[in-house]
């Protein structure tokens, strides 16, 4: 900008030389002073013009790189933002994957809990199974001497606590109490009614024969028994169809 600014003066003194010369040959001093006089308002003008807009420039320059300035500031700020959520969510995922193994390692201790805890139960129940399923006749048979030598509580709690056992639907364990209490009280006053749910938990544990043989032996009894406890066994072997070798073998006293 300077340059052209230089050039046009020098040829604004130029054209203004050689004015003055033709006017001092021609017209004379005081005309060729005034049209220098003009000429130089005229380089002055043009020299002003020339510095606002260069002024001009500069401030617009300055506005625009302060705009600039705060643009980028911003989107450095936009990046420090984005670069924050990213660290966080990171982080918040690494947190996520260590809960994630130890939920897993918690699920993997449970199932070997769970694991133990079954072949016990099967344990159990293999060893209830047998005393209560597999010789069902074995809870038939009184061994009053051995019987009354263990027994601590008396025959109507005895018979609740097999109740409860069967109320709860646990028939294995109240199998296993009822026929105690036959073994236990063979001359007790509800030795027939011990002999009725130890029937009943031998149907529920899909045992026909254990079953059949208790309801037959009330059936068959030679005592008084009461005539609604006869006739829920009546009732129970027709039932479970109970065959005739199993009715006859009921026949036996208690």
């Amino acid at each position: 900008m300077r340059k052209m600014l230089y050039l046009f003066v020098c040829l604004v003194v130029c054209f203004s030389d050689v004015a003055f010369a033709q006017r001092v040959n021609g017209q004379g001093n005081v005309e060729a002073l005034e049209n220098i006089n003009l000429s130089l308002e005229r380089i002055e003008n043009a020299i002003t013009s020339l510095t606002s807009q260069n002024e001009e420039n500069v401030y617009n320059q300055k506005n625009a790189k302060a705009e600039t300035e705060i643009v980028l500031k911003d989107i450095k700020l936009q990046i420090r933002e984005v670069k924050d959520e990213q660290e966080k969510f990171s982080k918040d995922l690494y947190a996520n994957k260590i809960e994630i193994e130890n939920l897993k390692n918690i699920v993997a201790m449970l199932q070997e809990k769970l694991s133990v805890f079954e072949k016990k139960l099967d344990e159990k129940n293999n060893m209830v199974d047998e005393k209560a399923t597999k010789n069902p006749t074995d809870l038939l048979v009184a061994g009053p001497e051995k019987a009354r030598e263990s027994v601590k509580i008396s025959e109507d709690d005895a018979f609740n606590l097999a109740l409860e056992n069967f109320d709860k639907k646990d028939f294995t364990e109240s199998a296993i109490n009822f026929g105690s209490n036959l073994k236990n009280f063979p001359d007790g006053k509800i030795f027939h009614k011990n002999l009725l749910y130890l029937g009943l938990s031998m149907k529920e544990l899909n045992n026909k024969d254990g079953a059949c043989t208790a309801f037959a032996k009330i059936v068959n009894s030679d005592e008084k028994i009461d005539d609604d406890l006869k006739s829920r066994a009546n009732s129970e072997l027709e039932i479970l169809k109970c065959n005739g070798n199993i009715v006859e073998n009921g026949n036996a006293n208690k």
